[in-house]
């Protein structure tokens, strides 16, 4: 029976001389069973179950790649054999059909013509490259003399640069093809290349025709045997960008160099290196890059040294013919010149900008007057001081430092009777005796405006503070001879030591002014020593900051609550949500005097929240069309993420259906920050909230924040209210912002209402809401529940008694 290759080669008839049957094995590798005698022929070996891998590269790749996109595809496929023998490239192809698969195996029908396709390379070369080839014969007289060359062959680039068909140039003459041949020193070179043997490389013009542009070509000639080949090379735009290059380096107003990158020296210098720095032209090429560094600024060649910043950019020194030094901003960049690498350095002067930059700097940190540092540099210097090593440390290196405060006695008299250019003379004065009082290395004073002066003096204690303040007083107060006027001013001095009076510049500073003051209540010209019971109201603070914080922690605080009604309808429509502190000793605290300070301290995160949960929570007992309207604070607004949190924690607990909650700003929140803040409102309003604007009318810029932001509401201060009936500029101001709010759909409520009058006024204009004492004082939420109980009951609107 015979074999499935030899039914399916049959089937085949002709063409099976030039197949063969192949298969993979289990482990991956490919057996050709069976093949025709031409597929034979081109394996050039014969095939009994000859495995693929003992086969050659450049056959077994070919059938390897064919039959892996054949199984993987499902079709035909091919690859190409390519073999180089004797110089040329023979090519053939490969055709893969699958056919089944057997016995865990695949089967492949491999097939090729046997046809090859046979590539010169040495032609497919001459063809392929972009350089010009013209190979020629030597021409000569009947006494062996050479006259002329004759073109034998040329490629494709050849006929192109010189502008003709290929087929033109074989037959040809030199001297036809290139006009002016003789005139050039072309045929010398190419006579010397025929005589000697050796390679000769030269340039050539070449003109142009039909629009062409002239040809500038670069030519390198050799001989072969008998013949002579040239190679051409189009080096007109190159020489182009020479030109244009080094008419950019001559040109250029900045100073340029190119230098050698091991040695330094100097191969070309632009004519604006000549004139800026003063040497003449040989001069300069004799130098190299270290000879016009300044004194120890190391060279831009010795990158360890370089400034910080990008790689090829530095800031340097430089000094000039006669040793003026200047400052430079120096950019390199690596290029060749002829065929040597090479470095090109630009030099842009920026003494005076670094002059003006300069003083500007010494400006911005000292007193102009006396030369002193001046306020902002000193808080930077007690900033620096007040910074500890380590937690536990004293400060200024664990010695200690005191803030000395002085301010001048009698000052103001030699302004107003001398005048004040004798006051400046005499500012400059006192500065000069301050700095004597001081260790030069370890001290500083400053002016720190008018008649005031600092001292930061380090590792002091107690007695040497005392020493040296009593120092400063005496050496001020000594007579001063200024304008031909004998001048005598004091000076009083008060004293904070670190670590003990402060721990932030503003309070270091503050405890020293406290004692200043002391000492200039006490009788001028002395100093004191910061006391913490110098400042009554700081204890108070301390004990009231005390207070707050057991408050919050213990649930003393209150909220009462305040209506606001309809105007039209009498309905109460929202109950405003206020803090109260009943205090143990003081009894009710103001919110005006409490809140700021919880700001302050960093309690109003916890006291908003305490607020929103209780307001939401006895809320959520009112009747259902009730609202409750809560204040938040600018200070909560600079963390967005807790704010939202506390909003969203309070209506889930409570219940209360957002729509019902009304969150009160002050335009303070629009003002800083104010992208951020708008969009933790949107956020806000998004939750199904309403968002008021309260004291409409007193900010600088509230119309423009309605443009900005969406409001529910916006609340008239109750300033404008006060007004009313008495004020026309009042009345005009709160119709004004009624037709605003009816135009912007957005509702109106008028504060601080107390009077009938007032009310009808308001009812007139057209305002949505109205709060104030008229109705309603401030009250505990079980008086409210009573409230709106009457309020249900009568049907019309409550007046307070």
């Amino acid at each position: 029976m015979p074999s499935y290759e030899s039914v399916v080669l049959g089937q085949l008839g002709r063409y099976a001389d030039g197949a063969a049957i192949a298969r993979t094995g289990t482990d991956g590798g490919i057996v050709i069973s069976w093949s025709g005698r031409r597929f034979e022929s081109w394996l050039g070996c014969e095939i009994r179950d000859l495995a693929v891998a003992s086969l050659a590269d450049d056959l077994a790749q070919p059938i390897r790649r064919a039959m892996e996109l054949a199984l993987r595809t499902r079709a035909p496929a091919s690859a190409q054999r390519n073999l180089i023998r004797a110089g040329a490239l023979e090519a053939s192809q490969l055709l893969a059909f699958p056919l089944d698969v057997r016995g865990g195996g695949a089967v492949v029908l491999l097939f090729t013509t046997g046809e090859t396709v046979r590539t010169s390379l040495i032609d497919a070369v001459f063809q392929a490259t972009q350089h010009g080839v013209l190979v020629l014969s030597s021409t000569r007289r009947h006494d062996g003399t050479l006259v002329d060359f004759e073109i034998v062959t040329a490629n494709e680039s050849a006929a192109r640069m010189m502008g003709r068909a290929l087929v033109e140039l074989p037959g040809r003459s030199l001297n036809d093809l290139v006009p002016r041949l003789r005139e050039t020193d072309a045929l010398d070179h190419l006579l010397h290349v025929v005589r000697t043997g050796e390679r000769r490389t030269f340039d050539l013009d070449y003109p142009g025709s039909s629009g062409r542009r002239d040809l500038h070509l670069q030519v390198e000639a050799g001989a072969i045997g008998d013949l002579l080949a040239m190679t051409l090379t189009d080096v007109g735009p190159v020489r182009e960008r020479e030109a244009s290059y080094r008419l950019l380096f001559e040109s250029n107003p900045v100073p340029m160099w190119v230098f050698e990158p091991g040695s330094l020296r100097f191969l070309a210098v632009n004519d604006a290196a000549i004139e800026h720095y003063g040497y003449a032209r040989d001069a300069l090429l004799r130098m190299t890059l270290a000879d016009i560094t300044a004194e120890g600024v190391p060279p831009e060649g010795e990158p360890p040294r370089r400034e910080p910043g990008p790689r090829n950019e530095a800031l340097r020194r430089h000094a000039k013919a006669d040793g003026t030094p200047i400052d430079v901003i120096t950019y390199t960049r690596d290029l060749r010149y002829g065929e040597a690498p090479a470095v090109l350095l630009a030099a842009t002067d920026v003494t005076e900008r670094r002059r003006a930059e300069a003083r500007v700097a010494y400006l911005a940190h000292h007193d102009t007057l006396t030369g002193l540092p001046n306020r902002r540099m000193f808080r930077e210097r007690l900033a620096e001081a007040l910074a500890a090593p380590e937690p536990g440390r004293r400060v200024e290196d664990a010695g200690g430092f005191g803030l000395f405060c002085i301010d001048l006695d009698g000052f103001k008299g030699v302004n107003d009777t001398l005048g004040h250019a004798v006051g400046d003379m005499l500012l400059a004065e006192v500065g000069a005796r301050l700095k004597g009082c001081l260790r030069a290395d370890r001290d500083c004073v400053a002016r720190l405006g008018g008649d005031e002066f600092a001292v930061l003096a380090a590792h002091l204690d107690p007695a040497r503070a005392a020493e040296l303040a009593r120092r400063i007083v005496e050496t001020v107060g000594r007579p001063y001879a200024v304008q031909g006027q004998d001048i005598v001013v004091g000076a009083s001095v008060g004293i904070a030591l670190a670590p003990e009076d402060g721990a932030d510049p503003e309070t270091f500073l503050r405890h020293a002014d406290m004692a200043l003051y002391r000492a200039k209540a006490e009788g001028r010209r002395r100093f004191r020593f910061f006391e913490y019971d110098m400042d009554a109201s700081l204890q108070a603070r301390r004990h009231l900051e005390h207070d707050l914080r057991q408050a919050v922690c213990t649930d003393a605080l209150a909220i009462h609550y305040q209506p606001l009604v309809g105007i039209d309808g009498g309905t109460v429509t929202v109950c405003e949500a206020l803090l109260r502190w009943p205090h143990p000793q003081r009894g009710w605290i103001s919110p005006a005097e409490f809140v700021p300070l919880a700001e302050e301290i960093g309690l109003i995160g916890a006291l908003g929240e305490w607020v929103l949960e209780r307001a939401c929570r006895e809320a959520a007992l009112w009747p259902d069309g009730v609202k409750v309207a809560v204040n938040l604070s600018p200070m909560q607004f600079r963390d967005p993420e807790a704010l939202l949190r506390t909003v969203t924690e309070a209506l889930d607990r409570s219940g209360l259906a957002p729509g019902r909650l009304e969150l009160e700003i002050t335009e303070s929140v629009l003002l800083a920050d104010s992208e951020a803040n708008v969009a933790a409102l949107r956020r806000l309003k998004a939750l199904g909230l309403r968002i008021a604007m309260d004291d409409f009318g007193t900010g600088y810029s509230s119309l423009s924040y309605l443009h900005r932001f969406p409001f529910d509401k916006i609340k008239i201060d109750q300033s404008f209210v006060r007004e009313l009936g008495v004020s026309r500029h009042c009345s005009a101001i709160i119709q004004a912002v009624t037709s605003l709010g009816r135009s912007l759909g957005i509702t109106t409520v008028a504060e601080g209402v107390e009077t009938a009058e007032q009310f009808d006024l308001l009812r007139q204009a057209g305002c949505d809401e109205a709060q104030g004492y008229l109705f309603a004082q401030p009250m505990p939420a079980g008086e409210l529940q009573a409230f709106l109980g009457r309020k249900a009951g009568s049907g019309s609107i409550p007046r307070a008694a």
